[in-house]
């Protein structure tokens, strides 16, 4: 198949929900199609995301970039497009989207771009994701990870496509009894007691804050169950969230690669959320069988649909408490409902599925010749 060369493009600072969605993808893309990862980095910044990258067998390249935009990086990325034989870019974020913008116009390939959602964390990120929703009309099509943000993308886009492509990710067996005795005696917890986990970024968008008001008011309620709160992540509030938690049971366990033993160890996870697209760790925590409280945000009132979970208005600490005070008194409840979950996660998101939608949808019609489009659409 000719122009089969994909290459994948994001500003990262860790390896993230998106990262991880980036990574499935590029990953479970079938032959002939090839797929490589090019990560944007401030300089001197690690760039776990190529690391990564290579460790599944994909090619993958740092980009240096300093600054929101370099002239210098554009140039550079339209260089290696053709030195690799590249056919599209795809872009996964606001900043490789005005650089992949420049370039594909520079070396003459086509522009795809996924869209996970915004953050909306300062002013600027405000008026930069803004701006990505307006570039979406440079693209050849456009992916959004949810049925909200497809719908509010095409207020924006008119120029382009936008479809409806959920994320997914590689399938992991359930995590056993076994795993869960392991993982607490490896993380000092008692056998029984209850524990909830909280994994991702320590950032207001993801809503620690209102986790950890739930957790101060099960404190004061007599009689609540006032589980240990394990905080598996890291960023801006990191200091905050540890004033916000003294006295109270909770972990901050930073940053880790693997959090399989978390999810172990948990008896629920927790995404207090404020914004969302359609996270990954939900669909982590469905797969290996962990019941799932989370804010009805973005994809995850669909996702957990009826008895797959439970869903709490976001930013309400006095109902997320309530929910966690009465799943936590139910192990029955939570058998069925992680039970339900991982069925629907096994049927609906598999990583070939969500690539075939890829290929299907974006690569296809943005690989096809402007006079074929008319031949097809007359």
């Amino acid at each position: 198949m000719p122009h089969s060369t994909i290459l994948h493009v994001r500003s990262t600072c860790g390896l993230y929900g998106a990262e991880r969605a980036l990574l499935s993808l590029a990953a479970s893309t079938p032959s002939p199609w090839r797929a490589q990862v090019c990560s944007l980095v401030p300089p001197g910044r690690v760039d776990v995301l190529s690391g990564a990258a290579r460790e599944q067998g994909l090619d993958a390249l740092t980009l240096e970039v300093p600054g929101r935009f370099s002239a210098m990086a554009v140039a550079t990325l339209a260089s290696e497009v053709r030195r690799r034989g590249v056919g599209l870019l795809h872009a996964h974020d606001y900043k490789s989207l005005t650089l992949g913008a420049a370039a594909s116009a520079l070396a003459g390939v086509p522009l795809v771009a996924t869209y996970y959602g915004d953050t909306g964390a300062t002013p600027a990120l405000i008026a930069y994701e803004g701006f990505a929703r307006v570039l979406g009309n440079c693209t050849r099509a456009v992916a959004a990870v949810s049925r909200e943000l497809t719908a509010r993308l095409r207020r924006y886009v008119h120029r382009s496509p936008v479809v409806y492509i959920p994320n997914a990710l590689p399938l992991a067996a359930e995590c056993t009894e076994a795993e869960r005795l392991q993982a607490r005696e490896a993380l000092g917890l008692a056998p029984e007691g209850s524990v909830i986990a909280l994994v991702g970024r320590l950032s207001v968008e993801k809503g620690p804050q209102v986790l950890l008001d739930a957790m101060q008011r099960l404190v004061r309620t007599p009689g609540a169950t006032v589980p240990t709160l394990l905080l598996v992540g890291d960023g801006p509030l990191r200091d905050s969230l540890e004033a916000q938690a003294q006295g109270l049971p909770v972990r901050f366990l930073g940053f880790r690669s693997e959090v399989r033993s978390v999810y172990a160890a948990a008896d629920a996870v927790v995404m207090p959320s404020l914004r969302e697209g359609m996270p990954l760790v939900a669909l982590e925590a469905m797969a290996l069988g962990r019941p799932l409280v989370a804010s009805g945000v973005g994809e995850l009132p669909h996702v957990l649909g009826t008895g797959r979970g439970l869903v709490v208005p976001p930013g309400d600490a006095g109902t997320l408490a309530s929910a966690l005070a009465g799943l936590l008194t139910a192990p029955g409840w939570r058998t069925r409902m992680a039970q339900a979950a991982r069925e629907y996660v096994v049927t609906h998101h598999a990583p070939e599925r969500m690539a075939n939608r890829y290929i299907e949808s974006l690569y296809l019609p943005a690989l096809m010749d402007p006079r074929e489009e008319q031949v097809a659409a007359g």
